[in-house]
C-alpha cells in the first residue's frame, strides 16, 4: 500500500513538472508564433491533458470551475465549427458568399467568410482552455499550486535576465534571428514589445510575491538553524529576479503595458505591504493609523515608480497622441463591420480578411491590421454575440473565485490578490493589444489562473492523492 501510494505521488509529480516544462516552453520561440512550435505545443498540451483527466480525479472544490471552462470550451468550439458548415437554404450565412456565387460561381455559402481560417482558429481558442483544465487537475493542493506559481514566477526572471543582456549586447538579435521591429524596445522572447510588457508585468508580479513569501519565511528561521543561509541566497536571488523584471518592463517602452501593471500593482502592492508579516495571530495589533500609514506610503511608491522609471513610455504617448495612434484611427471601422455582423460574427480568425472592407482610408495605406488591437472586438467581430456573453461569464466566474477566496483564505491570501491584479493588468491590457491572442502568453497566463484558482478556492488536503 505504501509503495503504491508513492508510486502515485511521483506519477502526479512527474505530471506536474512535465506540465510546467511545457508551458515554459510554449514561450520561448517567439511565444509560439509560427505554425511547428505551436503545433508541437498544442500535441504535448493536448496529450498532457487527457493523460491527466484519465489518471487524476476531478477537483472536488474548484469542480464548478472545472465544468464552467469546459462547458464554455465546448460552447465556443461547437459555435465555431458550425461557423463553417453550409447551412440548409444559406441560413444565417454571409452576404459575402452571395457576390461570390454571382462573380464566381461559388455555391458554398456559410457563416464565416473563411471556413478554412475558423476551423484552424479553434486550436488557438482550445489551448489555453485545455491549460487551465489541466492545470486545475494538477493543483490539488496549495503546494503544487504555489510550486506551479513559482516555476512560472522564476522562468518569468530567468526570461527578463535574458532580454536584459539580449537586448544591451545584441539589439539586432531576437533569439537567435535578425530583428526587424521594435529595434529600440526590449521583446525579450517575443516579436511584440506590448506581449513582452504584459507577460513582465504578470512576471513583476509573481516575484514581488515570491520576495514577499522568501522574506517571511527567512524571519521565521531563528539564527543558527539549518537553511537560514540557503534562505539569504535565495532572497538574493529572487530580488536581482524581481528587479531585472521590472527593469525589462521599463524597457518594453510599452505605453499600455506600464499603465495596466501599475494599475495592478496599485490593488496589490499596498495590500502586501500592510500585510508583509502575514498572520497577527502572535503580534500585538498594530493601531489603525500605521496601516494607513503603510497603504499611504505604498500607494506613493507606486506613483513615483512609475513618474521615474517610466520616462520613456510617458514621453512617447506625450509625442504621439492617442488619436494619431493607428489602433485607434481603425476603431470606428471595426465597430461598423461588429454593427454589420453582431449576432452570428464572421467567422474566428477572419479579421484580416473582413477588416479590408471597412478600414478607413484616412487611417492611410501603410500597415496591415491582421488583429484588431483589441482582443474583445476581434472576438466580438469573429463569434458575434456568443463572445461577450463568453466573456461576461468568465470574468463573473472569476470574480467569485477571488471573492469567495479573499472571504475564506488567510495566510494565503496574498495568492487570490496576486490572481485579482494579474486578472487586472491583462483584462486592461486586452482592449488596446493582442498579447491574450499570442499561443505562448495566452498558455502563461492559464496556467497561472489555474494555480490562483485552485489556492482561492482551498485545495490544501491532498485527498486527491489518492485518485491515480
Amino acid at each position: 500500500m505504501l509503495s503504491n501510494l508513492i508510486n502515485r505521488q511521483v506519477l502526479r509529480e512527474a505530471l506536474l513538472f512535465a506540465f510546467i516544462g511545457l508551458v515554459i516552453l510554449t514561450l520561448i520561440p517567439f511565444g509560439s508564433v509560427t505554425p511547428f512550435p505551436f503545433a508541437f505545443a498544442a500535441i504535448g498540451m493536448f496529450t498532457l491533458g487527457a493523460i491527466s483527466a484519465l489518471l487524476v480525479e476531478e477537483p472536488r472544490q474548484s469542480r464548478w470551475v472545472f465544468s464552467s471552462a469546459l462547458l464554455m470550451l465546448v460552447v465556443v468550439t461547437g459555435w465555431t465549427c458550425i461557423q463553417t458548415i453550409e447551412l440548409p437554404s444559406n441560413w444565417l450565412a454571409n452576404p459575402a458568399w452571395s457576390a461570390a456565387r454571382d462573380l464566381a460561381g461559388v455555391e458554398y455559402a456559410a457563416i464565416s467568410v473563411e471556413p478554412a481560417d475558423t476551423l484552424a482558429s479553434i486550436l488557438s481558442v482550445a489551448l489555453p482552455f485545455v491549460t487551465f483544465l489541466t492545470g486545475l487537475l494538477l493543483c490539488d493542493t496549495d503546494q503544487r499550486a504555489r510550486k506551479v506559481l513559482t516555476l512560472l514566477g522564476l522562468s518569468a526572471g530567468g526570461i527578463a535576465v535574458f532580454g536584459l543582456l539580449q537586448f544591451s549586447l545584441f539589439p539586432n538579435i531576437l533569439i537567435v534571428v535578425e530583428k526587424h521591429a521594435y529595434l529600440d524596445s526590449l521583446t525579450a522572447v517575443f516579436v511584440n514589445r506590448n506581449t513582452a510588457a504584459t507577460f513582465l508585468g504578470l512576471g513583476t508580479l509573481l516575484m514581488l510575491t515570491l520576495v514577499r513569501d522568501i522574506a517571511r519565511s527567512y524571519s521565521n528561521h531563528p539564527p543558527g538553524e539549518p537553511g537560514r543561509n540557503t534562505l539569504v541566497l535565495k532572497s538574493w536571488i529572487y530580488v536581482l529576479l524581481l528587479c531585472a523584471c521590472f527593469t525589462a518592463l521599463m524597457l518594453t517602452r510599452s505605453r499600455a503595458g506600464i499603465f495596466a501593471t501599475f494599475v495592478a500593482a496599485l490593488i496589490y502592492f499596498p495590500w502586501l505591504v500592510i500585510n508583509w508579516n502575514g498572520s497577527r495571530r502572535h503580534l500585538r495589533p498594530a493601531p489603525r493609523w500605521h496601516s494607513m500609514l503603510k497603504l499611504l506610503s505604498a500607494i506613493v511608491f507606486v506613483v513615483v515608480l512609475l513618474t521615474v522609471f517610466a520616462g520613456q513610455a510617458i514621453l512617447r504617448a506625450q509625442e504621439r497622441r492617442l488619436e494619431d495612434d493607428d489602433r485607434f484611427c481603425i476603431l470606428p471601422g471595426i465597430w461598423r463591420a461588429i454593427s454589420d455582423h453582431w449576432l452570428t460574427g464572421t467567422g474566428l480568425g477572419t479579421f484580416r480578411t473582413v477588416f479590408s472592407a471597412y478600414r478607413d482610408p484616412a487611417c492611410g495605406i501603410f500597415g496591415i491590421f491582421d488583429r484588431a488591437h483589441n482582443f474583445y472586438l476581434e472576438g466580438f467581430l469573429g463569434l458575434g454575440i456568443l463572445f461577450p456573453i463568453a466573456a461576461i461569464l468568465a470574468f463573473s466566474v472569476l470574480a467569485r473565485v477571488f471573492w469567495q477566496g479573499l472571504a475564506q483564505r488567510r495566510r494565503l491570501r496574498h495568492y487570490v490578490l496576486l490572481g485579482l491584479a494579474a486578472t487586472v493588468l491583462v483584462a486592461l491590457h486586452a482592449a488596446v493589444d493582442f498579447s491574450l491572442q499570442i499561443p505562448g502568453f495566452a498558455v502563461f497566463f492559464s496556467a497561472f489562473l489555474s494555480a490562483v484558482v485552485a489556492i482561492s478556492l482551498g485545495r490544501n488536503h491532498g485527498q486527491a492523492d489518492a485518485a491515480i
